[in-house]
């Protein structure tokens, strides 16, 4: 069987190649062929791809096949050795174009990578192609990228190239950016697991900024154990990023005890599940989904409370907490880059729109914002104390139709934006700063997948991954591929 049939029959994961690389069976260079052969033949209507870096990963591959040719280092190395990876383009590639998909940008070829993909490359890793995103990460649906699910809806974003990629198999993992959501959305838009981890676990440097005081980095790929591999390599204390924390180093794929059945990784795990704000207008089909994920886990013995949220958690939250610190702070950044107003007429008009509110933004209303974070913050954490995790819909809605972003969307009883709805579930856990976690656990009957949301305490990755892992060694959802050629 050739190399490139191998790859190319998947759904293939980021543990089951790394075994492939080793074993023999599957080269990097052959991995990376079945990649480059979908963007190919599918990123013409896709379009989750900015800018294909085909010379270095070439080499790279060349150079991860050379190592894997030596058992005795091969098996010494990380397991991402030969790995194909996506990376959106907020983050810095040493060599290659980096615009964060704006024409502010145009032409800008960095000399340095940003931390995480300095990290991965050390790792072997092999990077394919710049992703798509929204225009430096302000927005939800990452234009002009589609749903491989369906094409005429979105993909999510901003970290929508990221994801539409992985799905589509374009390659094995991708790096995303999350501030309101940006890897938890596009990850259940279009069916992958996405891990937004503690806030500064993974270094932010040389990654463009959004919001100094949301801005994560983190992975996207198809499973929670491709998560943790991917976490394995790019958590890390770096001096470079003023809010990276010097965590004790530990290992989240160790953390997973492959070799424990699902029922000991979840049995006696306590799992809450709030009962008002996350759930509320949730659209039937993603509500039943993720009641039936919950089903599984309590099969596995886990325990399943209801719990009450801190009473922060309202609609007024995301006007008085989050927007009032994301858009000062963006503006503020765009202003000290010396890209605003200097080249305003370079945005495209949502951009500058959205940019031009933050200078509205008084330091009344930015304090305010900060304290509300801070107070959430401590909720939180005290409501952490006596679980494991919370569990919730990480959308109440499915992906919306891309000529429909604009319309109101209904959650319950009240119209809200297209945006609103998506970010609703996962902007709180940016201001929180506690890791959250996207797993698929469902389908509608019109084909659009539905994901389940579980947010542990700041640090505790391992409890998160290792319920992650569990539920999809009882499902198969996160392994269906989208209907493309």
């Amino acid at each position: 069987m050739s190399d490139q049939k191998r790859a190319a029959e998947g759904p293939l994961t980021i543990a089951d190649a790394a075994d492939a690389l080793r074993d023999g069976s599957l080269t990097a260079e052959g991995l990376l062929d079945a990649g480059l052969a979908r963007i190919h033949a599918l990123d013409g209507d896709l379009r989750a791809c900015l800018t294909l870096m085909e010379t270095t990963a070439r080499e790279e591959a060349r150079a991860a096949d050379a190592l894997l040719g030596d058992r005795g280092k091969a098996r010494r190395a990380s397991p991402l050795l030969g790995i194909t990876i996506g990376v959106k383009d907020l983050y810095q590639t040493r060599g290659a174009l980096t615009t964060a998909n704006s024409r502010v940008l145009d032409g800008f070829i960095p000399d340095e990578d940003a931390a995480a993909v300095e990290r991965l490359r050390a790792a072997g890793s092999v990077m394919v192609a710049k992703t798509n995103t929204h225009e430096f990460a302000y927005g939800t649906f990452t234009p002009p990228t589609r749903n491989p699910w369906d094409l005429e809806r979105v993909p999510g974003g901003s970290s929508g190239g990221s994801a539409a990629g992985v799905a589509a198999g374009y390659f094995l993992g991708a790096l995303g950016s999350d501030t309101g959501g940006s890897i938890r959305i596009p990850s259940a838009c279009c069916g992958v697991t996405g891990l937004k981890p503690t806030y500064g676990l993974v270094s932010r440097y040389g990654v463009i900024a959004l919001s100094w005081s949301y801005d994560h980095a983190g992975p996207i790929a198809r499973t929670a154990e491709d998560c943790a591999l991917l976490l394995d390599e790019l958590a890390g204390y770096d001096p470079r990023d003023f809010d990276s924390i010097d965590a004790p180093p530990m290992s989240y794929a160790a953390a997973l005890a492959g070799n424990r059945s699902p029922e000991e990784a979840a049995r006696g795990a306590r799992i809450g599940v709030p009962g008002r704000f996350f759930f509320d207008g949730a659209e039937p089909e993603v509500e039943a989904a993720v009641r039936a994920a919950l089903d599984v886990y309590r099969a596995l013995g886990a325990e399943i409370r209801e719990v009450d949220l801190p009473g922060e958690l309202d609609e007024n939250l995301f006007d008085s907490g989050y927007r009032a610190v994301q858009r000062s702070e963006a503006v503020t950044y765009h202003r000290e880059m010396g890209w605003y107003p200097a080249s305003a007429d370079r945005y495209t008009p949502t951009t500058r729109d959205a940019l031009a509110l933050g200078d509205q933004v008084t330091a009344t209303q930015y304090i305010r914002g900060q304290r509300l974070r801070q107070s959430l913050t401590r909720h939180m954490r005290a409501l952490l104390s006596n679980l494991d995790a919370l569990a919730m819909p990480t959308l109440p809605v499915v992906a919306p139709r891309a000529d429909a972003v604009g319309e109101p969307v209904r959650l319950g009883a009240s119209e809200v934006t297209a945006a609103y709805a998506l970010l609703r579930n996962t902007f709180p856990f940016d201001l929180t700063g506690q890791p959250a976690l996207a797993l698929p656990c469902g389908f509608t009957s019109a084909g659009l997948p539905v994901s389940l949301q579980l947010v542990a305490g700041h640090f505790n990755e391992p409890a998160l991954l290792r319920l992650g892992h569990a539920y999809q060694r009882m499902t198969d959802w996160h392994m269906r591929m989208p209907p493309l050629g």
